[in-house]
């Protein structure tokens, strides 16, 4: 087998091990009950389907960061995903009291979606855990090595962002 082909292995190995452990790594201790709690009402409210999950984290992180509360369609195109899926997952945000539906300022026949104040709570606190995740992960590695996993992360992602345009 040639270098690059068994690099290729061994990465597809360690992906499916990080796979594996991924619902240790976001909460892995009983710390955060509460967390899990409303993990547990959010996926219940949207129906549960683990491939939406990735996109309602998406969507209340991309509530918390914009200035303007988006429209479906806004949502939808940032995403890039169908309009009647965002709206479905909006829908579901909304019954788990993450998320409203508040007319427009300027034109009342424009809808937004904006995070409620369980929402935004809901995120810190998700952002939060992650950050300290990531720093107890990260102090097995020197300083030098975090630089270099950053760089090659960094190289990763736009090696995939370049095949995707």
């Amino acid at each position: 087998m040639a270098d690059s082909d068994q690099t290729v292995e061994q990465l597809v190995e360690l992906l499916q091990r990080f796979m594996r452990l991924q619902p240790r790594l976001a909460f892995p201790d009983e710390n955060v009950a509460r967390l899990r709690l409303q993990a547990r009402l959010l996926r219940r409210g949207t129906g549960g389907n683990p491939g939406d999950r990735i996109f309602l984290f998406r969507i209340l992180d991309n509530l918390r960061k914009t200035e303007k509360p988006p429209t479906m369609g806004e949502l939808s195109a940032e995403l890039g995903i169908p309009l009647s899926t965002a709206t479905r997952m909006a829908d579901g945000l909304v019954r788990a009291k993450f998320a409203e539906r508040r007319a427009d300022a300027s034109d009342r026949r424009v809808v937004r979606l904006c995070l409620t104040a369980g929402g935004r709570q809901f995120v810190q606190l998700a952002m939060k855990h992650v950050k300290q995740r990531v720093s107890h992960l990260l102090h097995h590695f020197s300083r030098d090595e975090q630089a270099q996993l950053l760089r090659l992360m960094h190289k990763l992602l736009e090696s995939m962002q370049a095949e995707n345009s």
